[in-house]
């Protein structure tokens, strides 16, 4: 989370002012002259002739160099801020396709290897740009090994838990980006100037290195391939760690009898589920559901320096609401599903962000207010959303459908950093209007998923078109990999 939303505070909102060129001299906006003493300057002293500004002063009382001051992004580079955001999440966008369809053919392990191995190096490289265009390509390749890591970790994650602590763990591993959230404030005040913040921020991924030793593949991965004697290593060595002496019974079981076989021979793909009616239905309504959810997440996150009151205590109040907001999803995906809980979320959120269309200009509180049970909201729905998509797939094909989904996310989030701008270029009624229709047609669109909870996560494809039809009680009659761990 750190690396995603550094840009914040690495591109804030800065006071500057134009110093004219040939001068060194400062011209006030007292000036008989009529221009912007921003991004204009007369020529000359006492000239008519108005040019725009090359150079500019910043005021660094509360803050130190930032990319803004590094490059001069103002004025009419001001755009280029929202284009790093932006950069990022085409990084994000490329990724999720990319390396969704390399784990799911040659491994989860492997694959995050190598997006680590990305994201590490890049990382490193950023602190050496000397421009913003390097500046920009390397967090590119941020974004692109560090989407896929993340991506793929969760899916790993939710293949190795057991049906017993799938809900637990697909929430409460979530709660690390919200820590990242609030601590991201405390980090960025101590190293106000971006290369330092940068550098801790590369220097917080190194530990990752050490971790990669207790990190197995999948254990469904393995048998959806037919890897029959890596995954019964696999599954001794976890019934050992948790203290089982399961040998016979592993070397007993049929792995084939799990699977179709001719299903664990061939590679699956995204075509695949396009293919199967209810799973291309379900997969589009998850795309959209992605869309929506990413645009409005990222929207509210971003333009917080764009709220009333200190950008770094309103940074830090959107990240404090996803505490409760995880909490009750914790509590109310197990007692109501995840069907209810996430339309309940969507048409708050879209209400909320129509709330703020009536709120007079000088309740600025209220309005911010209204933004932070959006931001909950949005919270909620896009850490569930990662979730039930997971559940929604089967195992052959849940990386590049998860991933897939991703991917379609980020022309929401690469759209969202210029959601403000489009408010300028319209009516500022226009952005929440906009992120309250979005809201609400999500919301409704969602009645036509099926409900997940207390279904085993589907393998097969047929199991994954059949997604809703299979009984819990049906299920838990499976043989399956849970008997053994």
């Amino acid at each position: 989370m750190w690396q995603n939303f550094s840009i914040v505070f690495m591109a804030p909102n800065m006071d500057f002012r134009c110093v004219q060129p040939s001068t060194g001299r400062y011209f006030p906006n007292s000036s008989s002259i009529s221009y912007d003493s921003r991004c204009e300057a007369p020529q000359e002293e006492k000239s008519s002739v108005i040019v725009p500004c090359t150079e500019w002063e910043y005021n660094t009382n509360d803050t130190s160099e930032t990319i803004v001051s590094e490059w001069d992004l103002v004025c009419s580079r001001e755009w280029l801020v929202s284009l790093a955001k932006s950069v990022y999440m085409i990084g994000y966008l490329v990724s999720g396709f990319t390396f969704g369809q390399i784990s799911d053919l040659v491994g989860r392990f492997p694959t995050m290897v190598i997006c680590y191995c990305i994201a590490v190096i890049s990382m490193f490289l950023s602190l050496l740009s000397n421009s913003f265009t390097m500046f920009v390509i390397l967090r590119f390749f941020q974004a692109f090994g560090r989407a896929g890591a993340t991506t793929i970790g969760y899916v790993l994650i939710m293949e190795i838990v057991g049906l017993k602590h799938q809900t637990t763990i697909g929430i409460a591993i979530q709660v690390g980006w919200a820590i990242g959230f609030v601590s991201l404030v405390g980090i960025a005040w101590l190293f106000r100037n971006w290369f330092w913040l940068q550098l801790v921020i590369s220097l917080s991924f190194v530990p990752f290195a050490f971790a990669y030793g207790i990190i197995p593949e999948s254990p469904r991965w393995l048998l959806t391939r037919g890897k029959t004697e890596r995954l019964k290593k696999l599954l001794t060595k976890a019934a050992e760690v948790n203290g089982k002496d399961v040998q016979e019974d592993i070397k007993n079981m049929d792995f084939h009898k799990n699977v179709k076989e001719d299903e664990g021979k061939r590679t699956t793909t995204l075509i695949e589920v396009l293919k199967m009616t209810k799973m291309r239905k379900r997969f589009l309504n998850m795309t959209y559901q992605w869309v929506v959810n990413s645009f409005l997440y990222y929207a509210l996150s971003y333009n917080t320096n764009d709220l009333a009151g200190n950008a770094y205590l309103n940074f830090f109040i959107a990240g404090l609401v996803e505490f409760p907001s995880y909490a009750l999803l914790f509590f109310s995906i197990k007692k109501w599903g995840r069907r209810p809980t996430y339309i309940s979320l969507m048409l708050v959120e879209g209400i909320s962000c129509a709330a703020i269309l009536a709120v007079p200009a000088n309740m600025t509180w209220l309005s911010t207010t209204f933004a932070m049970v959006g931001k909950f909201c949005v919270t909620g729905s896009l850490g569930l959303l990662v979730l039930y998509t997971t559940e929604a797939f089967p195992t052959g094909v849940r990386n590049v459908t998860l991933g897939s989904c991703s991917m379609c996310a980020r022309i929401g989030s690469i759209s969202a950093p210029f959601l403000r701008d489009l408010g300028r270029a319209t009516h500022a009624a226009v952005p929440n209007a906009l992120s309250a229709f979005l809201a609400l047609t999500s919301g409704l669109l969602a009645l036509l998923l099926p409900e997940t909870r207390g279904l085993d996560l589907p393998d097969t494809l047929q199991e994954g078109e059949d997604l809703g039809k299979i009984t819990k009680s049906a299920k838990k009659n499976n043989t399956n990999v849970e008997t053994v761990t």
